[in-house]
């Protein structure tokens, strides 16, 4: 939701990871809340209806170790599988062992499709260092 996204942007700069974007393009969160605020988050991208790209899945400090990243990715997976997504791209500089317990597979950047090169995780020349992984749905 739009009301979300001050808090998902905060979480995610807290987490290190890119705020650019967010917000500008068609985008889904799930989000966890207590009642101190947001616990994780976890964000996709759609692009041309078949693939999409993930974007900030984020775990406050307090609330890791509990699985809870491991069940945002699940429900925005099995939510974008039912959505008739084909696949998941995603770029990363520091958690390619995370991903790959999903099944995510690193890709030359050459095989990153068309669509999502416009967005701003690719556009910015810091991503040109990151791992590139993607998923079969």
């Amino acid at each position: 939701m739009k009301s979300d996204l001050p808090e998902v942007e905060a979480l995610l700069r807290s987490c290190t990871l890119p705020v650019g974007g967010i917000g500008e393009h068609a985008l889904q969160f799930h989000v966890s809340r207590d009642k101190s605020g947001l616990l994780g988050c976890a964000g996709i991208e759609e692009y041309g209806g078949t693939v999409g790209l993930l974007r900030g899945l984020a775990v406050a400090e307090r609330a890791r170790c509990a699985g809870l990243g491991e069940l945002l990715m699940s429900a925005l997976v099995a939510d974008v599988r039912q959505r008739g997504l084909e696949s998941l791209v995603l770029r990363t500089e520091t958690a390619a062992g995370y991903f790959s317990r999903f099944g995510f597979t690193k890709i030359p950047r050459s095989e990153v499709p068309h669509r999502l090169l416009v967005s701003r995780e690719f556009a910015e020349t810091i991503a040109a260092r990151a791992t590139v992984m993607a998923i079969a749905l």
